[in-house]
């Protein structure tokens, strides 16, 4: 099987394993692409990333919300593929507006991360959407709801569409050689550069009757400034993360509601570093996790809820233990990247006996 894989994001093509990038960030010649190297049948895959020149690199993530100068390496390869797989929508557009055009035919899967356009109900780029979108072979999706969204606007990828969790790397977020920091236990930690809630957060930090720290990490607020406790810490490495994350005393993910994927990957990153992860409950995590088995979920937007969330944990030790162990059992048995991997493989081989 031979794939040409388009993801939305840079990569760094290298010889070697590189310094602070997870598998995802790289590609190593001569050795398998990230999730590629738990496929049973291994396949020849070329992997090609968003880079072209900073300004149509800005232009095209920020006003056209696609890759144009991508496709255009992707289209001329097409016909040398078994099988042509983009990562996101903005890496499928113009591999699908080519084949719908032209009528040609090289199997195409999409990984829908963000449900087509942010799951949008109307408008002009939904229309355009749907008409290349019937070139599409199949569609891989992560969050369940995005199943209804088919249903209701795309319902001939219905059939072609397979809900697969998303998998976390428990070979590269394992806890098993990390160090305990100076302040180990001392702080509440919070990822993610946007998307969060963070108002909700700092009010129900407020709330807390504790000593215990919080650390916001990937994000800075003028407004946080100041707030008794709180220190915020902009982007930092993968690595030094992974430290963060395993040297704090619990996680907290205050996500935003999307109909779409978004989420999945911080949330498991941080179950498999041994913290139990206080969670806000929202549609991209159905599915992920049960309510004070594997996780905690506090309604969304609500401080009180989260506040209490917060509290349930640092006051309940036992059963926070049982969160984790659960949590561990979960990743290991359900959803880790070997298992997503091997459903990936599924789907592919499907679509090519089609």
């Amino acid at each position: 099987m031979k794939i040409l894989m388009l993801v939305n994001w840079k990569i760094e093509y290298c010889n070697s394993v590189p310094k602070s990038k997870q598998p995802p960030d790289y590609c190593i010649k001569g050795e398998d692409y990230w999730f590629y190297r738990y496929f049973k049948n291994k396949p020849e895959v070329d992997v090609i990333d968003i880079s072209s020149f900073p300004a149509l690199e800005n232009f095209e993530k920020n006003k056209l919300h696609f890759y144009i100068h991508q496709g255009l390496k992707a289209v001329p390869r097409l016909d040398k593929y078994d099988l042509v797989v983009s990562h996101g929508m903005p890496s499928a557009v113009i591999v699908a507006l080519w084949q719908h055009l032209f009528k040609k035919k090289v199997k195409h899967i999409v990984f829908d991360i963000g449900c087509f356009n942010s799951a949008a109900e109307s408008g002009r780029i939904m229309k355009i959407m749907q008409k290349i979108s019937k070139s599409i072979d199949g569609i891989i999706y992560h969050t369940k709801c995005q199943k209804e969204y088919y249903e209701k606007y795309y319902p001939w990828l219905v059939d072609k569409s397979e809900f697969i969790r998303f998998g976390t790397d428990l070979e590269f977020f394992d806890s098993g050689k990390l160090k305990k920091s100076n302040d180990y236990d001392k702080y509440i930690v919070c990822i993610g550069a946007s998307r969060r809630d963070w108002d909700t957060l700092i009010k129900a930090y407020k709330l807390l009757d504790t000593d215990i720290k919080l650390k916001i990490i990937g994000h800075t607020d003028e407004k946080y400034k100041g707030i008794k406790g709180v220190k915020q810490i902009p982007f930092i490495p993968v690595t030094d993360m992974i430290n963060q994350i395993y040297n704090a005393r619990l996680c907290v993910l205050p996500l935003e509601s999307f109909n779409y994927s978004y989420g999945q990957m911080t949330f498991l990153q941080q179950m498999a570093l041994g913290k139990c992860v206080i969670a806000a409950n929202v549609p991209s995590l159905n599915g992920y996790a049960e309510d004070k088995k594997t996780a905690v979920f506090y309604e969304a937007k609500n401080e009180n809820s989260l506040k209490d969330a917060v509290n349930f944990v640092l006051d309940n030790p036992k059963e926070e233990a049982k969160i984790i162990s659960n949590a561990r059992d979960y990743l290991k048995n359900e959803c880790n990247e070997r298992i997503m991997a091997e459903q990936i493989e599924n789907v592919y081989l499907k679509i090519l006996k089609n």
